[in-house]
């Protein structure tokens, strides 16, 4: 007990002191030890959270822009189908050709010649001018550009001349450039089986060459 008399016996204040050094040892210690890793821990998660809430927030904006290309993307995508829809394929023309020409007939219009000139390659597509004279009435050639208006496959009017005719039916010659398309393959295939030659009338044999329709004007086939 010798040894612990000089702090029993010390001030009152001397011996807080000396009880507060101890504690202050073990709180230091406590703080070193146990609290200040964790607080390293909380500040790297507190890290790491702000970080992956920046790349929700990002990948949020990415999700919506995604989306939104996708519409387009989806969009894009209806209006190529319709496009091709209406686009006649390689088959097909010979078909188209003679649907023109029955057309005529049906209004009324008399086929001098039709002439499919050679495909003009444009960037995704083909476009195939044919070459397209005529004598009508006035009124027949306007219903025959009304017909051809209505065709499931796309036929243009690219050019056209009404020319007075000098014969005493009151007809005129109507000199036209008409224009349809087909999508281009990766190696352009060539022209439809059986299509004219350009330059040369199609001749009146049986499809796929088209040809001036053999019935009188207004005759029905």
């Amino acid at each position: 007990m010798a040894l612990l008399d000089p702090i029993v016996n010390a001030p009152r204040s001397q011996k807080i002191v000396l009880g507060l050094v101890p504690l202050a040892a073990i709180l230091a210690l406590g703080y070193f030890l146990v609290i200040s890793p964790k607080q390293m821990e909380r500040d790297g998660l507190t890290a790491r959270l702000q970080d992956l809430q920046a790349q929700v927030t990002k990948g949020q904006a990415d999700e919506a822009n995604i989306r939104q290309v996708r519409i387009q993307a989806e969009a894009l995508s209806k209006r190529l189908d319709a496009a091709k829809e209406r686009l006649p394929t390689e088959r097909e023309l010979p078909r188209l050709y003679r649907q023109i020409t029955d057309l005529a007939a049906q209004s009324e219009v008399q086929v001098a010649l039709f002439q499919v000139k050679k495909p003009e390659d444009r960037s995704v597509y083909q476009e195939i001018p044919i070459t397209f004279n005529a004598e009508a009435p006035y009124h027949k050639v306007g219903t025959f550009f009304e017909r051809l208006g209505r065709l499931p496959r796309v036929v243009t009017l690219e050019d056209f001349r009404l020319l007075q005719n000098d014969k005493p039916t009151g007809s005129v010659r109507a000199e036209l450039t008409l224009s349809t398309y087909v999508l281009r393959a990766d190696t352009p295939p060539p022209g439809p089986a059986g299509a004219p030659k350009p330059g040369a009338p199609a001749p009146a044999a049986t499809p796929p060459a088209p040809a001036p329709p053999a019935a009188a004007p207004g005759a029905k086939r």
